[in-house]
């Protein structure tokens, strides 16, 4: 019964031991078009069908998107809608000659 009473503490007190060296941490990244980003690394994203350009960041101990800018680089400019083209009326040509 002793022998049991000395092995117990033992034993737990080197599990302890083993368990807390295996324990490894992830890398905090973000997630954004199927890759992996670390903190403070940016990426175009696409939200509500827009694009805008986001850093990957902790918030709450939580990695995040911050938005940084409202487009991409490289987006183009989104055209802007114009009124349609109008072609000048026709030349109207006297059909009898006039004075001058």
């Amino acid at each position: 019964m002793t022998f049991r009473l000395l092995l117990c503490p033992i034993a737990v007190g080197s599990i302890s031991i083993v368990a807390a060296t295996t324990v490894v941490l992830a890398a905090p990244e973000c997630l954004a078009n199927g890759k992996s980003f670390q903190l403070g690394q940016s990426a175009c994203l696409t939200v509500a069908g827009q694009n805008q350009m986001a850093r990957c960041d902790k918030v709450l101990n939580n990695s995040s998107w911050t938005k940084v800018a409202d487009n991409c680089p490289g987006d183009a400019p989104a055209p802007h809608p114009t009124a349609p083209l109008s072609t000048p009326p026709p030349k109207v040509i006297p059909a009898e000659p006039t004075a001058n």
